[in-house]
């Protein structure tokens, strides 16, 4: 897409060039030549400054554009971490919680254990009442 735009650039840069030449080695007198060459360049320097702010506009546009893109994948990305993250801390949370249930198990039921086998002692074999 770049290659015709460079074309017509190059286009239009030779043909300014070969105007001046052209202005330069007229067979007319000086000041007519030189006035004519200030003319031609306060034309080439009104286009430059118009194409110049054409660009500048492109640009301005491109990068509003672009800036525009750029925040709204930085809004998914931080969407989707603060939900990774999220999910990670649930998984967390509920392996803990996991943990922890059976750990309680566990104690609970090492602790009744460990009241039966007292009673077991407190009362002797074999001596009953």
């Amino acid at each position: 897409m770049e290659e015709p735009r460079d074309f017509l650039s190059g286009l239009i840069v030779g043909g300014l060039i070969g105007a001046a030449f052209g202005l330069l080695f007229a067979p007319e007198p000086g000041d007519r030549t030189r006035e004519r060459l200030r003319r031609q360049s306060e034309e080439w320097g009104t286009r430059a400054r118009e194409q110049a702010d054409r660009v500048a506009e492109r640009v301005r546009d491109t990068a509003g554009s672009v800036a525009e893109q750029v925040r709204e994948r930085a809004d998914e990305f931080a969407t989707r971490t603060k939900s990774t993250a999220e999910d990670v801390i649930k998984r967390g949370r509920d392996s803990f919680d996991e943990k922890t249930d059976h750990l309680r198990r566990a104690f609970e039921n090492g602790r009744d254990s460990t009241k039966g086998r007292s009673r077991e002692r407190r009362t002797p074999e074999g001596s009953e009442g």
